[in-house]
């Protein structure tokens, strides 16, 4: 008998009605003879009510009472879903974040899982019971409450399959894979049905929605296998796992596609020795993630630097820069809205030449400016204006062949 780990989003827990369906699949692994560890989130628009609510209150929350407020949300989802398998005769608990034995560091809206503490779990299974573990958050040290981020859940679901060696982690979700890009802007988009790790965590990273990156992350570092599946059909999804030769022969699999994010730039900054890195400490301290960087030199003494932050911090951002003018002696920070990225994916970039030069020919020829640009060995991006968004997914998706009428494409 195995563990299966099965994670239901906010949209599959929406209401009674698909809470009960949820605990009907449930139900259904369990019959199939696995042993299962169930962690949802809070139902539907659960979480963005109670920041409304406590937007009522202030305009500045503290960090700690907001982590308060938002994992009620996830417990709710729990103590329901419990309550219904037990009236469909299916032994299970209940158990929040800090119950199920999580720990996290001490901060407060974007903690990292430090530690797992399983004992209870295997307890309750070895009880043949489902156990059923509010997504999301945790406990640090001194006993403080402390939430995951957005798309929290995903992380906890890969987290404590990693911690109980599970067979795999289900991510049941309200679309049935990953596509070549979003179906909602390419309707011919290629279902993936396989995707490895490195692949993911760069399409997850770099605007598709379907899995947290950090989630991602954790299942690479730990060897989790991952399925992503509609929670609503029996329809087979798209796993994620180790790379293998068959995916190293294919060049381009996903095109991505983030509005979700805010171009910021610091203008004539002393030419010496240590002052980018300065800069980017107090922003890293504030716990806000950096994307694309781009320094130019301006004349011999000074220079410009852009970089790109999730767009909820854009303001933050520039008051953190601003608290720390005298010392970075910058002429001028701002940031620029209206700005997208697009980018293009794929394990076979890296041995094969001019994959780049393709997507900046293509983009070119249809006068789409570049404002950035950034590379991996799997991925190049670039920032655009967010009104060519979807043209450029369009016109990159065709390019490299990726249209499911299109019979070129190396399947993986």
């Amino acid at each position: 008998m195995g563990i299966i780990v099965q994670k239901y989003g906010g949209t599959s827990v929406g209401n009674v009605k698909k809470i009960k369906q949820v605990a009907e699949r449930v139900k259904k692994t369990i019959q199939d003879g696995q042993q299962v560890i169930v962690v949802v989130s809070a139902m539907g628009d659960t979480t963005d009510e109670l920041v409304s609510l406590m937007h009522e209150v202030t305009d500045h929350p503290p960090r700690r009472e907001m982590d308060m407020m938002l994992t009620t949300g996830e417990q709710i989802s729990i103590a329901l879903l419990s309550t219904v398998l037990q009236e469909l005769n299916v032994p299970s608990i209940s158990y929040t974040g800090w119950q199920a034995g999580i720990e996290t560091e001490a901060v407060f809206g974007n903690a990292r899982i430090l530690d797992i503490n399983t004992d209870r779990i295997i307890e309750s299974l070895n009880e043949e019971k489902v156990v059923i573990v509010a997504g999301f958050q945790g406990l640090t040290e001194k006993e403080e409450i402390a939430t995951l981020g957005r798309g929290g859940s995903d992380t906890s679901a890969v987290a404590l399959a990693a911690a109980v060696n599970a067979d795999h982690c289900e991510i049941n979700t309200d679309v049935d894979g990953v596509y070549s890009t979003d179906p909602r802007i390419v309707p011919n988009a290629r279902k993936l049905p396989t995707i490895s790790h490195d692949e993911m965590l760069e399409m997850a990273a770099l605007g598709a929605s379907v899995i947290h990156p950090r989630a991602v992350e954790l299942a690479k570092v730990h060897g989790v296998r991952i399925m992503i599946r509609s929670s609503f059909s029996d329809i087979e999804g798209t796993l994620i796992k180790e790379a293998n030769n068959m995916e190293k022969e294919m060049v381009v699999s996903g095109v991505a596609y983030d509005t979700d994010i805010i171009k910021i730039e610091v203008l004539k900054m002393p030419n010496q020795v240590g002052i980018t890195s300065n800069l980017f400490d107090y922003i890293a301290k504030e716990n806000i993630n950096v994307d694309m960087i781009v320094l130019s030199e301006h004349g011999t003494d000074t220079f410009n630097v852009a970089f790109t932050v999730n767009n909820q911090e854009a303001e933050r951002t520039i008051k953190i820069l601003n608290d720390h003018k005298d010392e970075l002696k910058f002429e001028d920070a701002f940031y620029q809205d209206g700005v997208a990225k697009v980018s293009i994916i794929g394990s076979g970039m890296v041995t094969n030449p001019g994959v780049a030069a393709k997507m900046f020919t293509v983009l070119s020829d249809k006068n789409i400016p570049i404002k950035m640009i950034n590379t991996s060995e799997i991925k190049v991006s670039c920032v655009i204006p967010e009104k060519e968004g979807k043209k450029a997914v369009k016109l990159l998706h065709s390019a490299y062949d990726l249209d499911t009428e299109n019979e070129t494409m190396v399947e993986i």
